[in-house]
């Protein structure tokens, strides 16, 4: 079991997930031949990580937040 030693290290995992998960559906997506989703999925991964956008996860699948501020997560 691993213990988190500060917060910083805890947004870092979450980072790694979220590219690792958006990965994941981006091959599953191309597998299932729709080439046109997993395209944008992969566009907004490289937004997310360039930096430019934050992503969430509503029932597993990616959504962009352009605007954090008037969400309350």
């Amino acid at each position: 079991m691993t213990k988190e030693i500060d917060s910083d290290t805890a947004i870092d995992n979450l980072a790694d997930f979220t590219a690792y998960k958006i990965r994941s559906l981006i091959e599953d997506l191309a597998k299932q031949g729709r080439a046109e989703y997993a395209n944008a999925v992969q566009d907004a991964l490289d937004a997310y990580l360039l930096g430019q956008v934050d992503i969430g996860f509503i029932d597993g699948w990616p959504y962009v937040l352009e605007d954090t501020e008037d969400i309350s997560l």
